[in-house]
């Protein structure tokens, strides 16, 4: 019990300011749908349509950022002049990932009203896809300066920049969604606009507390080519599309969702952000879970390894029991923080269940996925999720939960139905995987100990 303690503390107060950072990151999302959703359930499916259509380019844009981390991190012991380098890079890459975001997801807007059926909502969507694209550059920067920051260890900055934000994104999208005084009123699209405006604020902010912790950041004397640039953004790629399969396979099932109706689109984007609140603490755990294993195998403990597996196990289960459990008995009340429209609640509050459920299993995957990255297996989680989504989740959803087969009926819950069992093999997979390639080290090491 004491070992197990003296692990588990090690990874929760690792994880703790990770949680807190994760956790306004998500809440800007929620936020957002909460007052558009308080406005009309037309605008919440708009900018939930939106969000899902943007969402993926600038996850696939923080995956290949976050390459910095660990070569920061490694360079610790280095000079200033080498991690200068790396910092100019990184600026480099940053300019070039806005451009082709702001560029890409103007394009987006344009399309949206051929890929959305109905009208209202797929106007709504390009008008807040519009503003959003304004929002990318200082998204991009906010980003690259947080993992500079984490890269050093200094996580304060990010706290304090992103209760700034959460702060920002707030209030400007109460007023420039409901209009307040001489502001207009400008519906769901506000919300839009609310982002981009917040994203700047954040984007100086993040960039003052940093440079105050990591004098390299301005640094500006270093030149660096462009295909030095070049060369960091594509060792960043395959994280980012690691990160970016999982966000865009949940866009397709919005999209299937849109089909079955406005308010089905509605009830559907309130689940999804209400699971995507309540993975960031195990998406946090799963940060610290790497850093604690990979910490175990560079000093070959394998007993460390074995017991923080354990651990986080532990706290991942006492963490969903809590929390389905809290989505079992006060459904009703959480979905109505979202929207007030009695038909939308409805089917949101028959989701909860499955929510619940797919909680469980997805924060399992998360952490197991963080136990084999630790153990420098980086495949593994990337082919699981490939198979389970794009292999299982995403055809059955569309057969059975859009065109009704084997059913009387097509239905948004059998989309959750097949969601919540594809996620539920992977977390099988993953945790299956992750033990045996802690069994192996444990075999390994026996088998090489000269006693």
């Amino acid at each position: 019990m004491k070992m197990l303690n003296d692990i588990c503390l090690p990874v929760l107060k690792l994880a703790l300011p990770l949680m807190l950072i994760q956790i306004c990151q998500a809440s800007l999302g929620v936020m957002n749908t909460m007052v558009a959703g308080r406005y009309h359930y037309i605008d919440l499916a708009g900018i939930g349509l939106g969000s899902n259509i943007w969402t993926p380019v600038f996850i696939l844009f923080t995956g290949i950022l976050y390459v910095l981390v660990p070569k920061i991190s490694a360079m610790q012991q280095g000079t200033s002049q080498e991690i200068g380098v790396l910092i100019q890079q990184g600026k480099k890459v940053a300019c070039l990932l806005s451009i082709f975001g702001f560029l890409l997801i103007h394009l987006l807007a344009f399309l949206s009203p051929s890929i959305i059926e109905n009208p209202q909502v797929a106007l709504i969507t390009q008008q807040y896809l519009h503003f959003v694209a304004f929002a990318v550059p200082g998204l991009v920067y906010m980003t690259l300066f947080r993992f500079i920051s984490e890269g050093h260890c200094t996580l304060k900055p990010i706290m304090l920049t992103y209760a700034i934000l959460l702060l920002c994104d707030v209030l400007l999208c109460i007023v420039l969604v409901n209009g307040i005084g001489f502001v207009p009123e400008m519906g769901g699209a506000g919300t839009g606009l609310a982002t981009a405006i917040s994203a700047y604020i954040a984007c100086f902010c993040m960039y003052k507390f940093v440079a105050k912790a990591v004098p390299e950041l301005k640094m500006n004397s270093t030149s660096v080519s462009f295909s030095e640039s070049l060369a960091l953004l594509k060792q960043g790629l395959p994280i980012g599309i690691t990160l970016v399969l999982q966000i865009l396979a949940l866009a397709t099932l919005a999209f299937f969702a849109s089909q079955l109706g406005a308010k089905t689109i509605a009830a559907h984007q309130i689940a999804i952000n209400i699971a995507m609140l309540l993975i960031m603490i195990p998406i946090a755990i799963s940060s610290a879970t790497t850093i604690r294993i990979s910490y175990f195998s560079a000093i070959d403990q394998q007993q460390g390894k074995m017991a923080t597996g354990f651990a986080v196990a532990v706290i991942t289960l006492i963490y969903v029991s809590l929390t389905s459990g809290l989505l079992f008995g006060f459904s009703a009340q959480i979905t109505a923080l979202f929207s007030q429209d009695a038909e939308v609640l409805h089917i949101a509050n028959a989701l909860m269940v499955f929510v619940a459920i797919f909680l469980i299993f997805d924060a399992l995957q998360t952490v197991a996925s963080g136990v084999l990255r630790g153990l420098q297996q980086f495949m593994q989680p990337l082919f699981v999720i490939l198979f389970c989504y794009w292999f299982i989740i995403i055809p059955m959803s569309y057969f059975m939960g859009v065109k009704g087969w084997l059913l009387t009926e097509a239905n948004v819950n059998v989309i959750w139905m097949v969601l919540t069992g594809g996620i539920c093999l992977a977390a099988i997979l993953l945790t299956l995987q992750s033990y045996r390639y802690l069994t192996r080290h444990s075999q390994r090491d026996l088998l090489t100990d000269p006693s």
